[in-house]
């Protein structure tokens, strides 16, 4: 199944209202139930599926519902958060949460449900937005945006033993997902304006490109399953579905 965060009535991501969910697709796109969850959420973004637990951040917090029955496992508020984003799993116990209000990246206990400040990205690399674990686990890429929309995003990269950052793009976009391509390239995307959305790639000889797609509006935090590539246009409420680039 594929499960999809949805805002609520209003595109605000910042509203305590009480209105969020989450959506159960099948692969092919179709929905299966459209508020599949929707006790207790606000403005749902970034979600990790551990077994039968999927972690949802909401704006300030974090909740765990149980896939099978619906019911919420676990909330966890985490101080001083603004701006929750999206998580990176380390393994089943341990997960990168990025805070793109804050700029801080934060290293979450699952099994102990605690939360400790990671890294905070220098202040010309805006929030950190999407993440991505390189494959041997060493390195942290982050699409990051300005929550101000004033500045331009960049791909960034953190050394997970020195915490070291350094930038692999100049300044592209409002920046948003960030996967895998099929041949290991990096694919992340980018608002643009809102309305002229675009998906970037970053190739193994640090080249930047643009993927030949229409533009759309709001592409955010894309997912895939390393054959297909979902992308929520979040402006237009609709989920792109094409075959991994």
């Amino acid at each position: 199944a594929v499960y999809i965060s949805n805002l609520g009535e209003k595109l605000d991501p910042m509203a305590k209202d009480k209105d969020g969910f989450i959506s159960k697709l099948d692969k092919n796109g179709k929905i299966v139930e459209a508020k599949f969850i929707s006790a207790n959420l606000n403005a749902p973004k970034g979600m990790a599926n551990v077994g039968n637990t999927l972690i949802v951040l909401d704006i300030d917090r974090i909740v765990a519902f149980d896939l099978k029955t619906k019911k919420e496992q676990f909330v966890v508020d985490v101080k001083g958060a603004v701006f929750l984003n999206d998580i990176a799993l380390i393994d089943n116990n341990t997960a990168f949460v990025s805070d793109t209000g804050t700029g801080i990246i934060h290293k979450f206990d699952i099994k102990a449900k605690k939360i400790e400040n990671f890294v905070t990205l220098n202040k010309e690399f805006m929030g950190p937005n999407g993440l991505l674990l390189s494959k041997d686990k060493k390195t942290l890429y982050t699409a990051t945006y300005d929550a101000a929309g004033k500045e331009k995003g960049r791909l960034v990269s953190v050394n997970l033993e020195d915490k070291s950052q350094k930038s692999l793009s100049e300044p592209l976009g409002a920046l948003d997902g960030i996967v895998y391509a099929k041949n290991g390239d990096i694919l992340f995307s980018s608002w643009e304006d809102g309305k002229n959305g675009v998906i970037y790639r970053y190739n193994s000889k640090g080249k930047v490109s643009k993927e030949k797609l229409k533009p759309m509006a709001g592409p955010a935090d894309m997912s895939t399953d390393g054959k297909v590539l979902y992308i929520p246009k979040m402006v237009e409420s609709k989920v792109l579905k094409i075959d991994l680039p």
